[in-house]
């Protein structure tokens, strides 16, 4: 072999090991992803790992709360008809079922003779878990602040009764004075002081202030008051007319 031809196969050689040494793997393009505009895109995006998430976490709550035995199986007084507020529960009215409830909820009857006979203070739709604060007595002030008396008042128009139900903020208004010998004056003796009592059919009149029967209780309601308003309060009717103002 000639020296020229020996240099000429080296070239080659050299040529095809530069470029087997200077190659480069193929690219491979990533997948564009459009950027997320806004949260509704968002959740559209991520909407079914959010779902197992939320699922896994609410079979969480439930599995933690049937373990650690917050809930147990008592037997407890259920209303099994409506019971309008006010009016005198009958045992015909209740049951003692089975229910799940805390151990520790001490507010509960576990029979009918504790509660016969008793006034519900406010509307006890059927399927309630009868409780003692749910009823006319001491524990309609369960919660409220010390001092806190519960004040029966005579309103001198029966009809508004009708307008009222437990839990209701009124104004208490005393109105003196005929305009004749007196000039009328009118003062508000109470503000926002909660109802926590009105006769039974007070709620179920069918013409409200329009009806024409005489309302039962005469116009009575009961509303929970600061100790020191009691006595003006009680003794409002004496001095004048006694109304009361719905208020928010």
């Amino acid at each position: 072999m000639t020296l020229s031809k020996a240099w000429g196969l080296h070239g080659v050689m050299s040529y095809f090991s530069r470029s087997q040494a200077t190659a480069r793997p193929p690219v491979i393009p990533k997948p564009k992803i459009r950027p997320v505009r806004n949260r509704n895109e968002l959740l559209r995006r991520y909407r079914k790992p959010l779902a197992i998430a939320c699922a896994l976490l609410a079979l969480a709550g439930m599995l933690n709360v049937f373990s650690s035995g917050q809930l147990s199986q008592r037997e407890v007084v259920v209303v099994i008809s409506d019971i309008p507020a006010g009016s005198q529960i009958t045992s015909n009215q209740l049951a003692v079922q089975t229910v799940r409830l805390d151990p520790q909820d001490d507010e509960v009857f576990e029979s009918l003779e504790p509660v016969s006979g008793q006034r519900a203070a406010v509307a006890l739709p059927a399927g309630t878990v009868l409780r003692s604060y749910s009823l006319v007595g001491p524990q309609l002030l369960a919660g409220s602040p010390q001092g806190t008396v519960a004040v029966p008042l005579r309103l001198s128009d029966p009809a508004t009764v009708t307008l009222l139900h437990p839990g209701q903020l009124v104004d208490i208004v005393l109105t003196t004075g005929d305009g004749f010998e007196k000039q009328i004056n009118s003062e508000t003796i109470a503000k926002a002081v909660p109802v926590l009592w009105v006769p039974d059919n007070a709620s179920t009149s069918e013409f409200g202030m329009l009806s024409g029967t005489r309302q039962s209780g005469e116009g009575i309601v009961v509303v929970a008051a600061a100790s020191s308003l009691s006595d003006d309060l009680a003794g409002a009717v004496s001095r004048g007319k006694v109304s009361a103002v719905l208020v928010n």
